[in-house]
């Protein structure tokens, strides 16, 4: 049986988080530099630590950890970062607006979240959870996966249970290709993920340039975000190997490949920190007492990295006894809370809430489908009164669980056809009484937005009309061999056969004229349709199957609950504009390559009550891709929840 005496143990705790913080700070002022760089290091690179996201959380997760002991769920997560963390980057900010809205781990990390999806959030939290499971890479990989799934889905989250699995190892083993071949153990052999590990550890034992080697896996995993994994990982896999167990040549290495230097450089230093221990690192780079600034709430004792490193490794000592030796003399002396005790849940039901195909999302025709379920973690049964109300749903019920027995209630999330708006966020509430003692579980359906879809809308290029074609005596050759074009006749002859155009500068419909209300039956200009966004972001073929370069009008009318004053973040990759209530508040004619946050828009203001938004999208390509979203800040914000939509057939009434 593996075993660690508790000073060895808390020397390589201390040592991962050392070298988490000062190669993480090594590597912060360079985040999202996206070309190989040949910075020298000095000194003052690591003398004032920076504040990190890669260690925040996890000392939220620390908090979180010591409150529930091992049987912490994803929600205990999810709920402090929400309750204790204000800055929402990326993939934070769509897991804060799940959260919102009832949706919960582990569609919290996938639903609306299609660029973030394979993100560095959560693979670099890992070493919290290979410091409470030393030697068990299972288990630390079963922790993380609980982290991962708040923000991520598939590759990322695998990347966390790899790195997990790794550090728990590296408690007892330090050979790097031994301790990376254990991390895959927990790594879907078939994913993209897996590909990239074992193709660095091929490309570092075939060369020895570190520069050569991060064109080759850029070649195959290059991403334009700065915070994609695939490139990331990559580049702190090769700043390992070849960096000796060195901290600050590993650091300067990973840094000086680019990209999400932050996480790379910190990543690498906890792994070193793992192998070697603190003391080796003070020793050799004359390490001080260093102290950590958080960008987060959270009480612990001090800032010194010392202290955090042993509060993990006594609640360490705690999770895993017959692992490690010699900590409870230590523990009174050392924590400043009452060793071992954890406040469990209070509640001897866990109630969750199931989607019918993980789609929390309900429009008028299509029903949001769920399984109310309630799992006894008691040894006893309960029995329950439960009522559940919200959303147009008011039911009661009574229960009774045996010891570890799970039942479920489904319900059905619709839109009543009596309505005529419907809105985002949609809250259901569980309320089980126990004995007299209430307990209290609340989770949400998303209504999906409801747009007029007017279009498409394109012409034949150059423009042929009646007008033109009777002036020309029928003859089309004399419309085309009248207009210029790069290129000879052919080209222009076989554009005029083989594509479309649309215009970014021809207005066909009024702002008005797209508000009237929908009737299916009606005979006008363009075709019309209703457009119901599901997600945030959305192609011009979710709307209609038309191929080709085309202009559609998207009309929405937005409910407001106040006047407020909101930012406009727009992903598009083809042409669009923006009208809100009349007035233009966005325009791009060109194409760009798609993110979630193409363009911010500053101080929009929104009325209480209805707002017109029009949404013009045009296609050139047949990449059309888009997402409005409203926030409270350009970026790093939280993402608003609060608004309805009148549905589409209801326009002006």
């Amino acid at each position: 049986m593996k075993n660690l005496s508790y000073s060895e143990y808390l020397n390589k705790v201390y040592g991962c988080f050392l070298g988490k913080t000062v190669v993480g700070t090594l590597g912060a002022p360079f985040e999202g530099i996206k070309m190989p760089m040949e910075l020298p290091f000095e000194r003052s690179m690591i003398d004032a630590m920076l504040p990190n996201d890669d260690l925040d959380l996890q000392v939220l997760w620390l908090d979180v950890a010591e409150k529930y002991g091992k049987n912490f769920t994803s929600y205990d997560l999810l709920r402090r970062f929400v309750e204790n963390c204000d800055y929402s980057p990326g993939e934070y900010a769509v897991m804060r607006k799940n959260y919102m809205r009832g949706i919960y781990p582990p569609l919290s990390g996938k639903f609306c979240n299609d660029f973030y999806i394979n993100g560095m959030g959560c693979p670099i939290r890992s070493e919290i959870w290979a410091c409470l499971a030393p030697g068990d890479p299972e288990k630390a990989a079963e922790y993380a996966s609980r982290d991962g799934v708040l923000d991520h889905s598939g590759d990322s989250v695998s990347a966390e249970k790899f790195f997990a699995a790794l550090e728990s190892e590296a408690f007892f083993e330090s050979g790097l290709s031994k301790l990376i071949s254990i991390g895959l153990e927990f790594v879907p052999k078939d994913s993209r993920f897996y590909g990239l590990v074992t193709d660095t550890l091929e490309l570092c034992a075939k060369y020895d340039d570190i520069k050569l080697i991060l064109r080759k896996i850029l070649k195959k995993y290059g991403h334009p975000d700065c915070t994609n994994l695939y490139q990331n990982i990559g580049i702190t896999l090769l700043s390992l190997l070849k960096g000796n167990l060195d901290i600050i040549k590993t650091g300067m290495d990973a840094l000086n490949c680019g990209f999400d230097t932050d996480c790379t450089c910190a990543t690498a230093g906890a792994v070193i920190g793992v192998i070697r221990g603190a003391q080796s690192l003070i020793d050799e780079y004359s390490l001080g007492d260093v102290k950590y600034v958080l960008g987060v709430r959270s009480d612990r004792r001090s800032d010194s990295v010392k202290d955090l490193a042993e509060d993990i490794a006594l609640l360490g000592a705690q999770w895993c006894p017959d692992v490690i030796s010699g900590a409870n003399d230590k523990a009174e002396a050392q924590r400043n809370i009452s060793a071992g005790v954890f406040e469990l849940s209070q509640y001897p039901l866990r109630i969750s809430a199931e989607y019918e195909n993980d789609d929390p999302v309900f429009y008028p025709g299509k029903p949001c489908e769920v399984k109310i379920k309630f799992e006894n973690i008691s040894q006893a049964t309960v029995n329950a009164e439960v009522s559940v109300s919200g959303a147009g749903i008011s039911d009661s019920f009574s229960l009774s669980v045996t010891p570890h027995e799970c039942k479920y209630k489904e319900i059905t999330v619709s839109c009543d056809p009596k309505e005529k708006n419907i809105y985002d966020k949609n809250l259901i509430t569980v309320s089980a009484d126990i004995c007299g003692k209430p307990q209290v579980f609340t989770f949400g359906a998303v209504g999906a937005t409801p747009w007029k879809a007017i279009g498409p809308i394109w012409r034949t290029d150059p423009i042929c009309t009646t007008e033109l074609l009777r002036k020309s005596d029928l003859k089309y050759w004399n419309i085309i061999s009248s207009v210029k074009y790069d290129g000879d006749m052919t080209d222009v002859v076989r554009r005029f056969h083989l594509n479309f155009a649309a215009d970014t500068d021809t207005e066909y419909m009024t702002f008005d004229e797209c508000f009237a209300p929908f009737d299916e039956n009606a005979n006008t200009k363009y075709e019309e349709s209703v457009f119901y966004q599901r997600e945030d972001s959305f192609r011009m073929d979710d709307i209609c199957s038309f191929y080709g370069p085309s202009v559609i009008y998207l009309a929405r009318e937005l409910i407001s609950p106040e006047d407020m004053t909101v930012c406009a973040q727009i992903g598009h990759s083809s042409p669009f504009s923006l009208m809100i209530n009349g007035e233009l508040v966005a325009r791009r004619d060109g194409c760009d390559t798609w993110n979630a946050e193409n363009v911010h828009i500053q101080n929009i203001k929104l009325k209480k009550g209805i707002n017109r938004i029009l949404f013009r999208l045009t296609r050139v390509n047949a990449d059309a891709k888009y997402n409005l979203i409203f926030s409270k800040e350009p970026t790093c914000s939280e993402h608003y929840v609060c608004f309805g939509s009148v549905l589409p057939e209801h326009f002006g009434k």
